[in-house]
């Protein structure tokens, strides 16, 4: 009997190698070589799953951005707003090496969209989307309407902050969670008068 192949397990392996190889090499450093090595697989087999080197890049931001949503979605479930919110904004924040790693690489595609219209119209959609989820937080938080974004605005942009000064060791990862999660605590007390 034929072994069973699972493709969409192959195709993650080799994604999870190219993250390796942009936290290394960063993005400009990605070839099929280095990515073979670094899953250890043929170049054949990439070229399988992507046509291009640039199909492989793309895949692996939108990879990050799915594998994120997911973690969201399991960890952000709660009907309660602030645990959502918190749950959202604080996952960003390298806890831990492999978060590290995944921190860098996000980062590397930052860098990237400042010359790559694919990469800086793809992480916009995602931060808007992280916008949208925080406005729709906060406004079942009890915040107005007419507030809600720029409040979302503020938040994410403070976590964005904070997980930066985590990865340049400006701080450690529980001040920034600390400093997200106080900040958090301060919208919501304000939105229902300190009730909360």
């Amino acid at each position: 009997m034929p072994k069973l192949v699972d493709h969409a397990e192959r195709r993650r392996e080799i994604v999870w190698a190219l993250w390796a190889v942009i936290h290394e090499r960063g993005i400009d450093g990605v070839t099929f070589q280095a990515v073979a090595v670094e899953a250890g697989v043929s170049i054949g087999r990439i070229q399988h799953y992507f046509e291009s080197k640039q199909h492989l890049i793309r895949s692996g931001a939108q990879e990050m951005v799915s594998g994120a949503e997911k973690n969201y979605r399991e960890r952000g479930s709660s009907g309660d707003p602030r645990s959502a919110l918190a749950a959202l904004l604080i996952q960003p924040v390298p806890t831990d090496a492999p978060s590290r790693v995944g921190v860098s690489v996000w980062y590397a595609y930052l860098a990237k969209a400042t010359n790559d219209p694919w990469i800086r119209s793809f992480l916009a959609e995602a931060s808007r989307g992280t916008v949208g989820e925080a406005d729709r937080l906060l406004r079942r938080a009890g915040l107005s309407e007419a507030d809600a974004h720029d409040e979302a605005m503020r938040l994410v942009a403070l976590s964005n902050g904070a997980t930066q000064s985590v990865l340049v060791a400006g701080m450690d990862a529980d001040g920034a969670v600390d400093l997200v999660t106080r900040e958090i605590d301060r919208t919501i007390g304000d939105i229902t008068g300190g009730s909360e």
